[in-house]
């Protein structure tokens, strides 16, 4: 009887082992991305559009790497995906200590600056972080921007969070803010979509300089991509096709600036 009851735990463990083997292989990679923080990614209602979009897949493309391009809803419920393993990959982010505890990060794709932006007929005087501790500021929900300055800001500044960053630059119009927060590039889309480069303008010096990432969720099968996709990048930045897709984007936004409900 005991041999027996061995033969058939080896028995079930060796029809089991071919399932374990499939769940472990990357059949494809299942993109997703922040669907309100244009030119490098957004979500018009029913399609993904923005340089980090166009970056990604066209990587995945190249190496020849099934891949999709998934609609999640909110900032936040992507990050939550990623940190469940639910999907692959995010195109693109900044590094933080919290999303690095989870995320696997490529080299340098985009070049993102953070950037103050105020009112025009109120500017904020402002030459070091210290200058916006007495000003009331706003963010879109889920945003951080990297160290050190998200630790200054979680210390120090009076932030409050919004829906998205359309909702903030309302809130700074309408002098609920004095400041709002944001990469240089979401921004500057977000003034020349509203029309509102006579209204707003980003502060200068920028708050800090941080690179965008792609970040491949740590425990997918897929993060085993993450070499090629480095190399890959590397050749995209060196035929100009990185900061090509990003002009395209701003251009595609600024003729149709079309948020979908996110």
């Amino acid at each position: 009887m005991h041999h027996c009851l061995i033969l058939l735990l080896f028995t079930l463990l060796a029809s089991l082992a071919p399932l374990t083997m499939a769940a472990g292989r990357c059949e494809r990679v299942v993109i997703s991305a922040d669907p309100a923080y244009p030119p490098l990614h957004w979500h018009d209602g029913k399609n993904f559009h923005g340089a980090s979009i166009d970056i990604a897949t066209r990587i995945m493309k190249d190496l020849g790497i099934p891949y999709e391009v998934r609609y999640l809803g909110p900032w936040k419920r992507v990050l939550s995906a990623a940190q469940s393993g639910s999907i692959d990959l995010i195109a693109t982010l900044k590094n933080t200590p919290e999303r690095s505890s989870f995320l696997l990060f490529s080299d340098l794709v985009l070049s993102n600056p953070v950037a103050a932006f105020v009112r025009k007929g109120n500017i904020v005087p402002y030459n070091k972080w210290d200058d916006l501790i007495p000003y009331y500021g706003g963010i879109a929900r889920g945003n951080r921007f990297g160290r050190p300055f998200d630790d200054f800001m979680d210390m120090h500044l009076a932030i409050n969070e919004t829906d998205n960053l359309e909702i903030a630059f309302k809130m700074l119009q309408a002098n609920r803010f004095d400041y709002v927060i944001t990469g240089y590039h979401s921004g500057m889309a977000y003034l020349a979509s509203g029309k509102l480069d006579d209204k707003l303008m980003p502060l200068t010096p920028y708050l800090i300089e941080t690179a965008n990432l792609l970040g491949f969720v740590a425990s997918s099968p897929c993060a085993v991509h993450l070499p090629a996709v480095n190399k890959q990048l590397q050749k995209l930045q060196k035929e100009g096709y990185i900061e090509r897709a990003l002009m395209q984007a701003r251009e595609e936004w600024r003729l149709a600036p079309n948020l979908g409900k996110n």
